[in-house]
């Protein structure tokens, strides 16, 4: 009798035993499961708040800021004849001339960042990605670079006035009133041609 009793009060210890591992082992798991979850939930967060990819992001990082949907409807509505590929193709390839000292230069994408008017005046801020070859390796680097709607008569930029232009009828300097037209100040004369977006910056960010 007695061995039966220690028998089976040896086999609970086991069973007691075996189940109190299990859940100890659970636990564990349980604990490491969550530990873990909350690792990558953290992770997805800081990708969420700062826009990173932890794949591409040391391979391609962020040069330029695409606006576009929120700027081109805007151009449209006060241009309505506006092409932005076209515009865009305009402005590349005066980026190509800007750069065209860099070896293998190449432009990868051409966005707008900011569309601005104030007292007639219009101006495109844009930016680019491109790329170079330095000798050793290819370079990656951002171009600012603007548009403004100008009288096609000068390149001048949208503050300055037409340093190259003379008054038609007087000889005198020209300058540029609010509403973007070429005027003599002397005697009033104005030069009237067709206006158009021309290029008034390009830079390295």
């Amino acid at each position: 009798m007695a061995s039966l009793v220690t028998i089976i009060f040896i086999g609970a210890a086991v069973i007691i035993g075996i189940g109190i591992i299990a859940v100890i082992v659970g636990f564990v798991k349980k604990t490491a499961h969550s530990a873990e979850a909350q690792v990558v939930k953290e992770l997805v967060n800081l990708v969420s708040e700062n826009g990173m990819d932890f794949v591409s992001e040391p391979e391609h990082p962020r040069l330029i800021s695409n606006m576009n949907r929120i700027y081109l409807p805007q151009i449209e509505r006060d241009f309505p004849e506006f092409n932005w590929d076209e515009i865009r193709l305009m402005l590349e390839k005066e980026i190509v001339k800007k750069f065209d000292e860099k070896a293998d230069f190449e432009i990868e994408e051409t966005v707008i960042s900011r569309y601005e008017k104030s007292n007639g005046k219009y101006r495109i801020s844009c930016e680019t990605a491109a790329s170079y070859y330095d000798g050793e390796a290819t370079r990656r680097f951002g171009i600012a670079s603007a548009l403004a709607y100008l009288n096609s008569k000068t390149l001048d930029s949208a503050d300055s006035g037409p340093q190259a232009l003379n008054c038609p009828q007087c000889g005198a300097p020209l300058k540029r009133n609010a509403g973007g037209e070429i005027i003599c100040e002397f005697c009033g004369a104005v030069v009237v041609g067709d206006k158009a977006w021309q290029v008034v910056e390009i830079k390295e960010k």
